[in-house]
């Protein structure tokens, strides 16, 4: 028996993961390391996996968006955009939805047994590139990101700290390593590094959190890898920078807010250990976190895709495209909404065009919030463009412009302060 079978998809640094919904009740969730190039073909047969389990028609799809794609940097809006583009344009999936990682995180985390429906959520997000922070508030089934902080330094900060401080693993070339797992001075280090603390978990859960608080514990081995021992010290020194990243951005999103209702962990980096008592120490929640694992993302997002929780967009800024042209004689103004849940920006069922001079573009116009604010856009080639807004947490939004007769688009981050010199 088949039916309408909903979607979720977070494509992550180093894993995507796609999760699909069964009349049963138990998803269906695949993970592959997510490839450099070809990403289109990787997302087909990745999907075409889970159909093979998961039969039926697609009702919705819900693409998890991580906090850091929502920065404003460069890295950020090129990640986002590449995606939209894979999925609109080369694969053309229908009714796609664009939520918040963090907001994902916190609808599994309420989906958990005894967690109450409602009430704030803490997300701490560690993975393989950032660490990142965000208060979440959940009230009648509906959860929305009210704060959001992020600092560089995960999962591969981690591995490349253990590698360097190890001087003496085994240096001989391992198997050829990925783009996924290449971390480490050490060839196939990452690998091995991996099977260590898939074998000794247990162990680093007993011993790192007794070393943290007890010095004298610190030269007590925890991971076998090679042929050498990597001791609790040599760990707690590899993660004092991620430490001070999350104690960053986690005092950065609780700042003048209540002490959350719930703590939730996620992110492949996110079950280390010491995580959790970094959290505990610093903060004394009244319990300790939820550890939901690098999947608690795309398992939320499927809740949401099932209609099982709704995602509020955060409250931004009014951004408006002032159009000016010339009707019968006199000079017309028109102001365009820009919305960052729509593609393009639309004016009585037509693209807004904006066309960029010869002599080349002057500063651009929006309206935020009914102020002007300046937008400068170097680089920009003469010719016709369509607009669009992209969400950001940092700034009111990035200016996407898309040259009308096809071609890479250009973002242009607009600058909270209205001098136009983002």
């Amino acid at each position: 028996m088949t039916g309408p079978v909903a979607v979720a998809l977070d494509v992550g640094t180093a894993t995507t993961r796609i999760a699909l919904s069964q009349p049963s009740g138990v998803p269906v969730v695949e993970s592959r390391p997510t490839p450099r190039g070809d990403l289109a073909v990787f997302l087909s047969k990745l999907l075409e996996s889970g159909r093979k389990r998961a039969p039926g028609t697609i009702s919705r799809t819900t693409v998890t968006v991580p906090e850091s794609w929502l920065d404003g940097t460069p890295h950020g809006i090129r990640a986002y955009e590449r995606l939209r583009w894979t999925l609109l344009e080369e694969l053309g999936w229908p009714d796609v939805g664009w939520v918040s990682q963090a907001a994902c995180v916190a609808a599994d985390a309420l989906a958990r047994a005894g967690r109450p429906a409602e009430g704030s959520v803490l997300v701490c997000d560690l993975g393989a590139r950032t660490t990142g922070a965000a208060l979440c508030s959940a009230a009648d089934g509906t959860v929305r990101v009210t704060s959001v902080a992020v600092a560089e330094g995960g999962g591969r900060a981690f591995d490349t700290a253990v590698a360097a401080s190890a001087a003496d693993l085994p240096s001989t070339p391992g198997p050829a390593p990925s783009s996924a797992t290449t971390v480490g001075p050490t060839a196939g280090f990452a690998e091995m590094f991996e099977g260590a603390r898939a074998r000794h978990g247990r162990r680093a859960a007993v011993v790192l959190p007794r070393a943290w608080s007890h010095p004298r514990y610190r030269d007590a081995p925890v991971y076998r890898v090679g042929d050498i021992d990597v001791t609790a010290g040599k760990l707690i020194s590899a993660f004092a920078a991620t430490a001070t990243a999350l104690k960053s951005v986690v005092s950065r999103v609780l700042a003048d807010s209540a002490p959350p209702a719930t703590i939730a962990v996620a992110g492949k980096f996110g079950v280390f250990p010491l995580v959790s008592r970094v959290i505990m120490d610093e903060f004394a929640p009244p319990e300790p976190p939820l550890v939901l694992g690098p999947a608690a993302a795309v398992r939320g997002a499927l809740r949401i895709a099932a209609g099982g929780m709704e995602v509020a967009g955060p409250e931004h800024p009014s951004v408006v495209l002032p159009l000016h042209r010339l009707r019968h004689g006199l000079l017309e103004v028109r102001e365009v909404p820009l919305d960052p849940a729509a593609e393009f920006a639309v004016q009585d069922g037509y693209a807004v065009l904006v066309e960029v001079p010869a002599e080349g573009p002057k500063l651009f116009a929006v309206k935020v919030d009914g102020a002007d604010v300046p937008v400068r856009l170097p680089g920009l080639a003469p010719g016709r463009y369509r607009v669009g807004l992209r969400p950001s947490h940092a700034c009111p939004g990035v200016l996407v412009l898309a040259p009308a007769a096809g071609g890479e688009p250009r973002h242009y981050p607009i600058d909270p302060d209205g001098t136009g010199q983002k």
